[in-house]
């Protein structure tokens, strides 16, 4: 069967009619939003404190119907009781025996009550993951609540997580074991002939019976000096038509989670036979991983630890060019801090779970590389454990 396919033009006709509305309405424009994903999404500071997590995918509110869906929220007074309002039915993991659960259809309304129990409707409460809030859902909020008064307060979970616990730390051993699993499932299968979707399908076929999900799978591969080798997608990440050759090169990072707890890991390989071009590149984005890892010492900040593997970048030979700046970041429930950039003071301090990576492209070649590890009193432990060199 042949692959549907919209034209351009039926895109751009579709803009014009929505300019045309906005025009008749007298708008100015209009600011077009969109929610991707739902895989994981934003569940880490719930999760967190409650060890809720909702399945349900967002959906517009429907007025008299349901509003707030995807969404949980914990009111957390001070000097009163927690309540936590959500969405979908308690799968019996909910630890909150000193507050209550409430389940609604109307996850925004509840809540707004449950800040009126809670003595807090004319109170300055902090707001803890306003990223995920609707323009409209806030507004109902302050509609429903004039007196109230909201202020960012991410800052105090993320401190909280940035440190993990025993047992987080061994929830995030058995993730990173499963995610080193699955890639090495997923390099195997990148032989000539399969395509992008093939060498997911082989991931999977190990994360799911593990109990992981997938969050996404950074997927690209291709030849140096030849731009018609180059094969990525974005919607999925493995959606490429084209089929893997001798002679190309393959990049792996993928990301999901086992029980709410994240791995993060990337590898790249040669499609047959290795070049020393693709050993090049292969090696220098290890080297910058071994620069950062390198940097960890008692006193170290984020900034020394990014400050270590770009150096050592640009030492190489290599641009600093990619989208991403930063070395790496912390992982737990999500991307924690601190992120391992330049002028980030934040200290690194033991059991904190940093993933360290570094993306590396050069006319036409690619290396990628990214580990998982433990920080201890006096250096860190690997928590990734797939071979680090397919060639």
């Amino acid at each position: 069967m042949t692959k549907p396919i919209i034209p351009a033009e039926e895109f751009a006709e579709r803009r014009a009619r929505a300019v045309d509305a906005a025009r008749a309405r007298g708008l100015d424009g209009l600011l077009v939003a969109s929610r991707g994903g739902g895989t994981l999404d934003r569940y880490a500071d719930v999760l967190y404190l409650t060890n809720f997590y909702t399945h349900f995918p967002f959906i517009p509110d429907f007025e008299g119907n349901w509003s707030a869906r995807a969404h949980t929220f914990l009111v957390l007074p001070v000097d009163a009781a927690p309540e936590l309002l959500i969405d979908v039915p308690d799968d019996g993991r909910i630890r909150l025996a000193d507050g209550k659960v409430s389940y609604s259809d109307f996850v925004l309304e509840d809540t707004a009550e449950a800040l009126k129990r809670a003595g807090l409707a004319r109170g300055r409460v902090g707001l803890v993951g306003g990223d995920v809030l609707t323009f409209t859902m806030l507004n109902k909020l302050k509609a429903a609540l004039p007196d109230l008064t909201l202020v960012p307060a991410d800052d105090v979970l993320t401190k909280l997580r940035s440190i993990k616990s025993p047992g987080e730390i061994a929830l995030l051993r058995r993730a990173s074991q499963v995610g080193s699993r699955m890639i090495e499932a997923m390099m195997a299968a990148a032989e000539p002939g399969a395509s992008h979707g093939d060498v997911v399908a082989a991931g999977l076929n190990h994360l799911v019976p593990a109990g992981g999900i997938l969050y996404n799978s950074f997927m690209a591969s291709g030849r140096g000096g030849d731009p018609s080798r180059l094969a990525k997608s974005n919607f999925p990440t493995w959606g490429s038509e084209k089929r893997l050759e001798k002679g190309d090169w393959i990049r792996l990072g993928i990301s999901g989670a086992v029980d709410g707890y994240v791995f993060d890991l990337a590898r790249a390989k040669a499609v047959g036979p290795v070049s020393a071009r693709q050993v090049e590149l292969f090696e220098a984005a290890i080297a910058c991983i071994e620069a950062t890892l390198g940097a960890i010492r008692p006193g170290a900040t984020a900034h020394d630890l990014g400050a270590a593997g770009l150096g050592k970048q640009t030492a190489l030979g290599f641009k600093i060019d990619g989208v991403f700046s930063a070395m790496g970041h912390g992982i737990g429930l999500g991307w924690d801090d601190p992120w391992l950039a330049r002028g980030v003071t934040t200290p690194i301090l033991p059991n904190m779970v940093l993933s360290v990576e570094r993306t590396i492209t050069q006319d036409g070649y690619l290396g990628d590389f990214e580990e998982s590890i433990l920080v201890t009193p006096d250096g860190y432990e690997l928590i990734t454990d797939a071979p680090r060199r397919f060639w």
